[in-house]
């Protein structure tokens, strides 16, 4: 999976259509996807979630 195609499967699984991260040059598995995927979850939730509180 190239990073276009990185950043728009991360916009429809996140539903938000105008999201933007920078995604390295590279070209990704589907393991490599999904954990990024999940980086970029965890990070919102223990960064941006801790504002709200």
């Amino acid at each position: 999976m190239q990073p276009d195609e990185v950043l728009a499967r991360l916009r429809e699984d996140f539903e938000l259509p105008f999201f933007q991260v920078k995604v390295e040059d590279k070209t990704y598995t589907e393991e490599e996807y999904q954990q990024f995927k999940a980086d970029l979850l965890r990070y919102f939730e223990e960064y941006v979630g801790n504002v709200e509180n």
